[in-house]
């Protein structure tokens, strides 16, 4: 079956950009605000923040036009997720006792609450996707009847009263807000929407959707160095994935890119990230923590090389899981 292109190129963006941030944000650790390092990493990241809602509105954009029974739905996507979470937590909790405690120095309740700890929202840092999207996936065949028996006024509707949400629950906007209760528009559920919006009725708004991506996220960069030397030390606010400007960046990339004439079928060498994508994302900070110190160059060039090589090698290492008994399972 012949995938849809631009789907293709938003999720190998998406991946390539989720291991850029990784490969600078520890230089944003810093305090020297005028430094090159954290103006680069800053800006990077800037431009990068959208990544994570980008996957989830692509889900939303092939998951919510199909028509299928609930547990049909359940045994086909969360089968899929939970063996390579269960698989990758355990993976990244023995890495951390080796990396980071004296293991033989810990009792046995010590090692029980650091599992318990780890646990709570992942066993690093960016498994706190796998824990949102099977949250997400639960609720896709009861959003599907919703968004298949809305018009599309009713789903622009929703869609404005979801950005409107963002406020209220993000800071620092909601500490001027009155604490209307306004759960069910709020969170990633909106992404998911947007997502099935912009398949359904495309934009053709090529260069307007590129200039207001490039405004949103010259917002975000800006802002971050404000608000953080304001602060005297780094204040990511507007990098939270729910921020009003990611949001808006998110639909501008995706409009855009669903803009652009593209082959039907991609080089050999993209359809392998694009085919091996969620494996890249579960297993990328292993090797990303071995290439990143490896690299003798300015921060200039280390942090896209890491992030380059980590890609490739995220890729091969997931193909390679693969190839291996039930490996194919697990391997994400």
């Amino acid at each position: 079956m012949v995938r849809t292109s631009y789907i293709s190129v938003l999720r190998i963006v998406a991946i390539f950009l989720v291991i850029l941030i990784h490969s600078s944000s520890g230089y944003l650790n810093s305090n020297q605000f005028d430094s090159f390092d954290w103006n680069y990493a800053n800006w990077l990241n800037s431009f990068a923040r959208f990544s994570v809602p980008l996957f989830v509105t692509i889900s939303g954009a092939l998951l919510l036009r199909k028509e299928e029974p609930t547990t049909t739905f359940y045994k086909k996507r969360l089968f899929k997720i939970i063996p390579p979470f269960l698989f990758w937590t355990l993976i990244y909790l023995a890495g951390y006792f080796v990396r980071y405690t004296d293991l033989s120095s810990l009792s046995f309740p010590q090692v029980i609450n650091i599992v318990l700890i780890k646990l709570k929202s992942g066993s690093n840092a960016h498994l706190w996707y796998l824990y949102m999207i099977i949250g997400l996936y639960l609720a896709v065949p009861y959003i599907r009847k919703i968004v298949a028996n809305c018009t599309k006024k009713e789903l622009q509707i929703f869609l404005c009263l979801w950005f409107v949400s963002l406020f209220f629950t993000s800071r620092p906007y909601n500490a001027y807000l009155p604490n209307f209760d306004l759960k069910f528009f709020s969170g990633y559920m909106g992404y998911l929407v947007l997502g099935y919006y912009l398949q359904k009725y495309p934009m053709h708004r090529k260069w307007l959707s590129l200039g207001l991506f490039m405004l949103f996220n010259t917002m975000t960069g800006m802002g971050t160095y404000y608000l953080s030397v304001s602060k005297g030390e780094f204040d990511p606010t507007l990098y939270n994935y729910l921020a009003p400007g990611i949001a808006l960046s998110t639909g501008f990339v995706f409009i855009f890119v669903q803009c652009i004439k593209l082959p039907e079928q991609l080089h050999p060498f993209w359809k392998f990230i694009d085919n091996h994508s969620f494996g890249i994302y579960l297993c990328h900070i292993l090797p990303l923590t071995v290439i990143h110190p490896l690299l003798p160059f300015s921060t200039l060039w280390k942090i896209p090389l890491a992030a380059v090589f980590t890609l490739i090698a995220s890729a091969l290492l997931t193909y390679f899981l693969r190839k291996i008994p039930l490996g194919k399972y697990v391997s994400g």
